[in-house]
């Protein structure tokens, strides 16, 4: 297999980081166990961002070195294979494709063609849009990326689009992204956001409603759906073929698209209602994919489970939480962010400065860990960084979400990473979105946000 310099220079160092933290810097003060992890973590990292092995090779070669550092036992190395976020993947991945077999995908494309017309930009309004909307009745950002991503390589082709080409490409970097980072506004939309403030509540009892919630955060993130939208306007020049477009924008669903159809909108009905029943999004997931897969309802042939369905991206996400079980288990979160917490200079009634310190601390801690692990590091560390800062916890606990909803790299969020491995958008197209989006909010989104919010009450006016 054929390296580029760049990723390999990368792989390259962070085995070195990996050998000097195991091996090269360890004192009778320090835990051997934190190096390894640490190394492991690193490597792990580079992996994940260049992927310059397959996925199924990356996956398998985290599982092994975690094994061999034998710092932790199996259960907690393979942990990510009994979570919920696995299974749901897996149901996820089978409806994925069923969506497509069955050509479901295909005609909802043909109806968002309609709104959207030949034309690539304003189908990319469509699908941010239509992820957007997905996030105020789908509580998990994975079932929807899932579900958007058949359609978008649908509608690609219904434009006239090449698989792989840029207008594709366009259309599912869209709704990977689009259904993730703007729905940051949305309370119930992403885990990171129900966990955090699900344990501020258990930790100091603060408690935040669904309104409070939107008003702090939608500045910020209708900035981030605003430069989504210009990143991806430009990316692609493909024009629509007219001669290639699929017809069938008017017809009939089949019997089996109807059957499939009832069971997503029973499956989407179960996400948006999780409040009532308490039924967990990964096992609605799984019933509704073993229903797609009974042969019995005529949906998928019999062979799909061998000829069509690749679990690859399960067994991805599956390793990302096995890197951040072991930081977990071995202390590595806490001593890090122990470590950072003394170097922000932290001070009250310099607002400004304390914002963008806890920003960047939240930033750094979320790529340590990745975003659905990040508030269990950050959410105990609310009330220190308040005290150290004069801040409410509750304003501090806005800005580490803004922190955790700022990826530099697709692989600090796991929808994203998903989303390449089923669409298979290319990194560099990713780790550009995230770049320009963490620059806005960096240099546009931090200070309209604390002008908002001390018109808005949430920043004291005497800091």
């Amino acid at each position: 297999m054929k390296l580029s310099l760049a990723p390999a220079a990368l792989i390259v160092a962070a085995l070195a980081a990996a050998t000097l933290m195991a091996f090269g810097f360890q004192s009778e003060a320090t835990r051997q166990d934190l190096f390894l992890v640490a190394g492991t973590g690193l490597f792990s990292i580079a992996l994940f961002a260049t992927r310059v092995v397959p996925d199924i090779v990356a996956t398998l070669l985290v599982f092994l070195i975690s094994l061999a550092v034998a710092v932790a036992p199996a259960g907690i190395v393979f942990s990510g294979l009994a979570s919920g976020g696995f299974w749901l993947l897996v149901g996820g991945i089978v409806l994925g494709v069923a969506v497509v077999t069955t050509g479901l995908g295909t005609q909802i494309s043909n109806r968002m063609l309609a709104l959207s017309g030949l034309s690539y930009q304003r189908a990319v309004l469509v699908v941010a849009t239509a992820g957007f909307l997905l996030g105020i009745l789908i509580p998990s950002t994975i079932p929807r990326v899932l579900i958007l991503i058949p359609v978008a390589i649908s509608l690609g082709t219904s434009l006239g689009f090449p698989a792989g080409s840029r207008g594709t490409m366009g259309l599912c970097a869209t709704a990977a992204v689009g259904t993730l980072l703007p729905t940051y506004a949305i309370y119930t939309a992403n885990l990171p956001t129900i966990v955090q403030f699900g344990a501020l509540e258990s930790l100091y009892g603060l408690k935040t409603t669904y309104s409070g919630y939107f008003l702090a955060q939608f500045p910020v993130n209708l900035l981030r759906f605003a430069v989504l939208l210009a990143v991806l306007w430009r990316f692609s020049t493909d024009k629509p073929d007219p001669q290639h477009i699929q017809p069938g924008a008017g017809a009939k669903l089949t019997a089996p698209q109807t059957r499939l159809l009832v069971l997503l909108v029973c499956a989407i009905t179960l996400w948006a209602s999780d409040f009532a029943h308490g039924i967990q999004p990964a096992w609605i997931a799984l019933a509704v994919a073993t229903l797609v897969l009974w042969p019995k309802m005529e949906i998928l042939p019999k062979s799909a489970m061998k000829d069509k369905i690749d679990l690859t991206p399960a067994l991805l996400f599956s390793a990302i939480f096995c890197v951040s079980a072991l930081a977990r288990h071995v202390g590595l979160d806490v001593a890090l962010a122990n470590t950072l917490i003394g170097k922000l200079a932290l001070e009250p009634g310099r607002d400004f400065w304390n914002i963008y310190a806890v920003f960047g601390f939240s930033v750094v801690l979320s790529h340590l860990t990745t975003a659905p692990a990040a508030p269990l590091v950050l959410a105990p560390f609310a009330e220190p960084l308040a005290t150290a800062t004069g801040l409410p916890i509750v304003t501090v606990a806005m800005v580490q979400m803004i922190g955790i909803a700022s990826p530099l790299l697709p692989y600090q969020a796991p929808p994203l990473l998903i989303a390449m491995s089923l669409a298979d958008i290319s990194t560099g197209l990713l780790t550009r979105i995230c770049l320009a989006l963490f620059a806005a909010v960096v240099l546009l989104g931090l200070p309209l946000t604390i002008f908002w919010w001390q018109l808005t009450g949430l920043l004291p006016a005497n800091g």
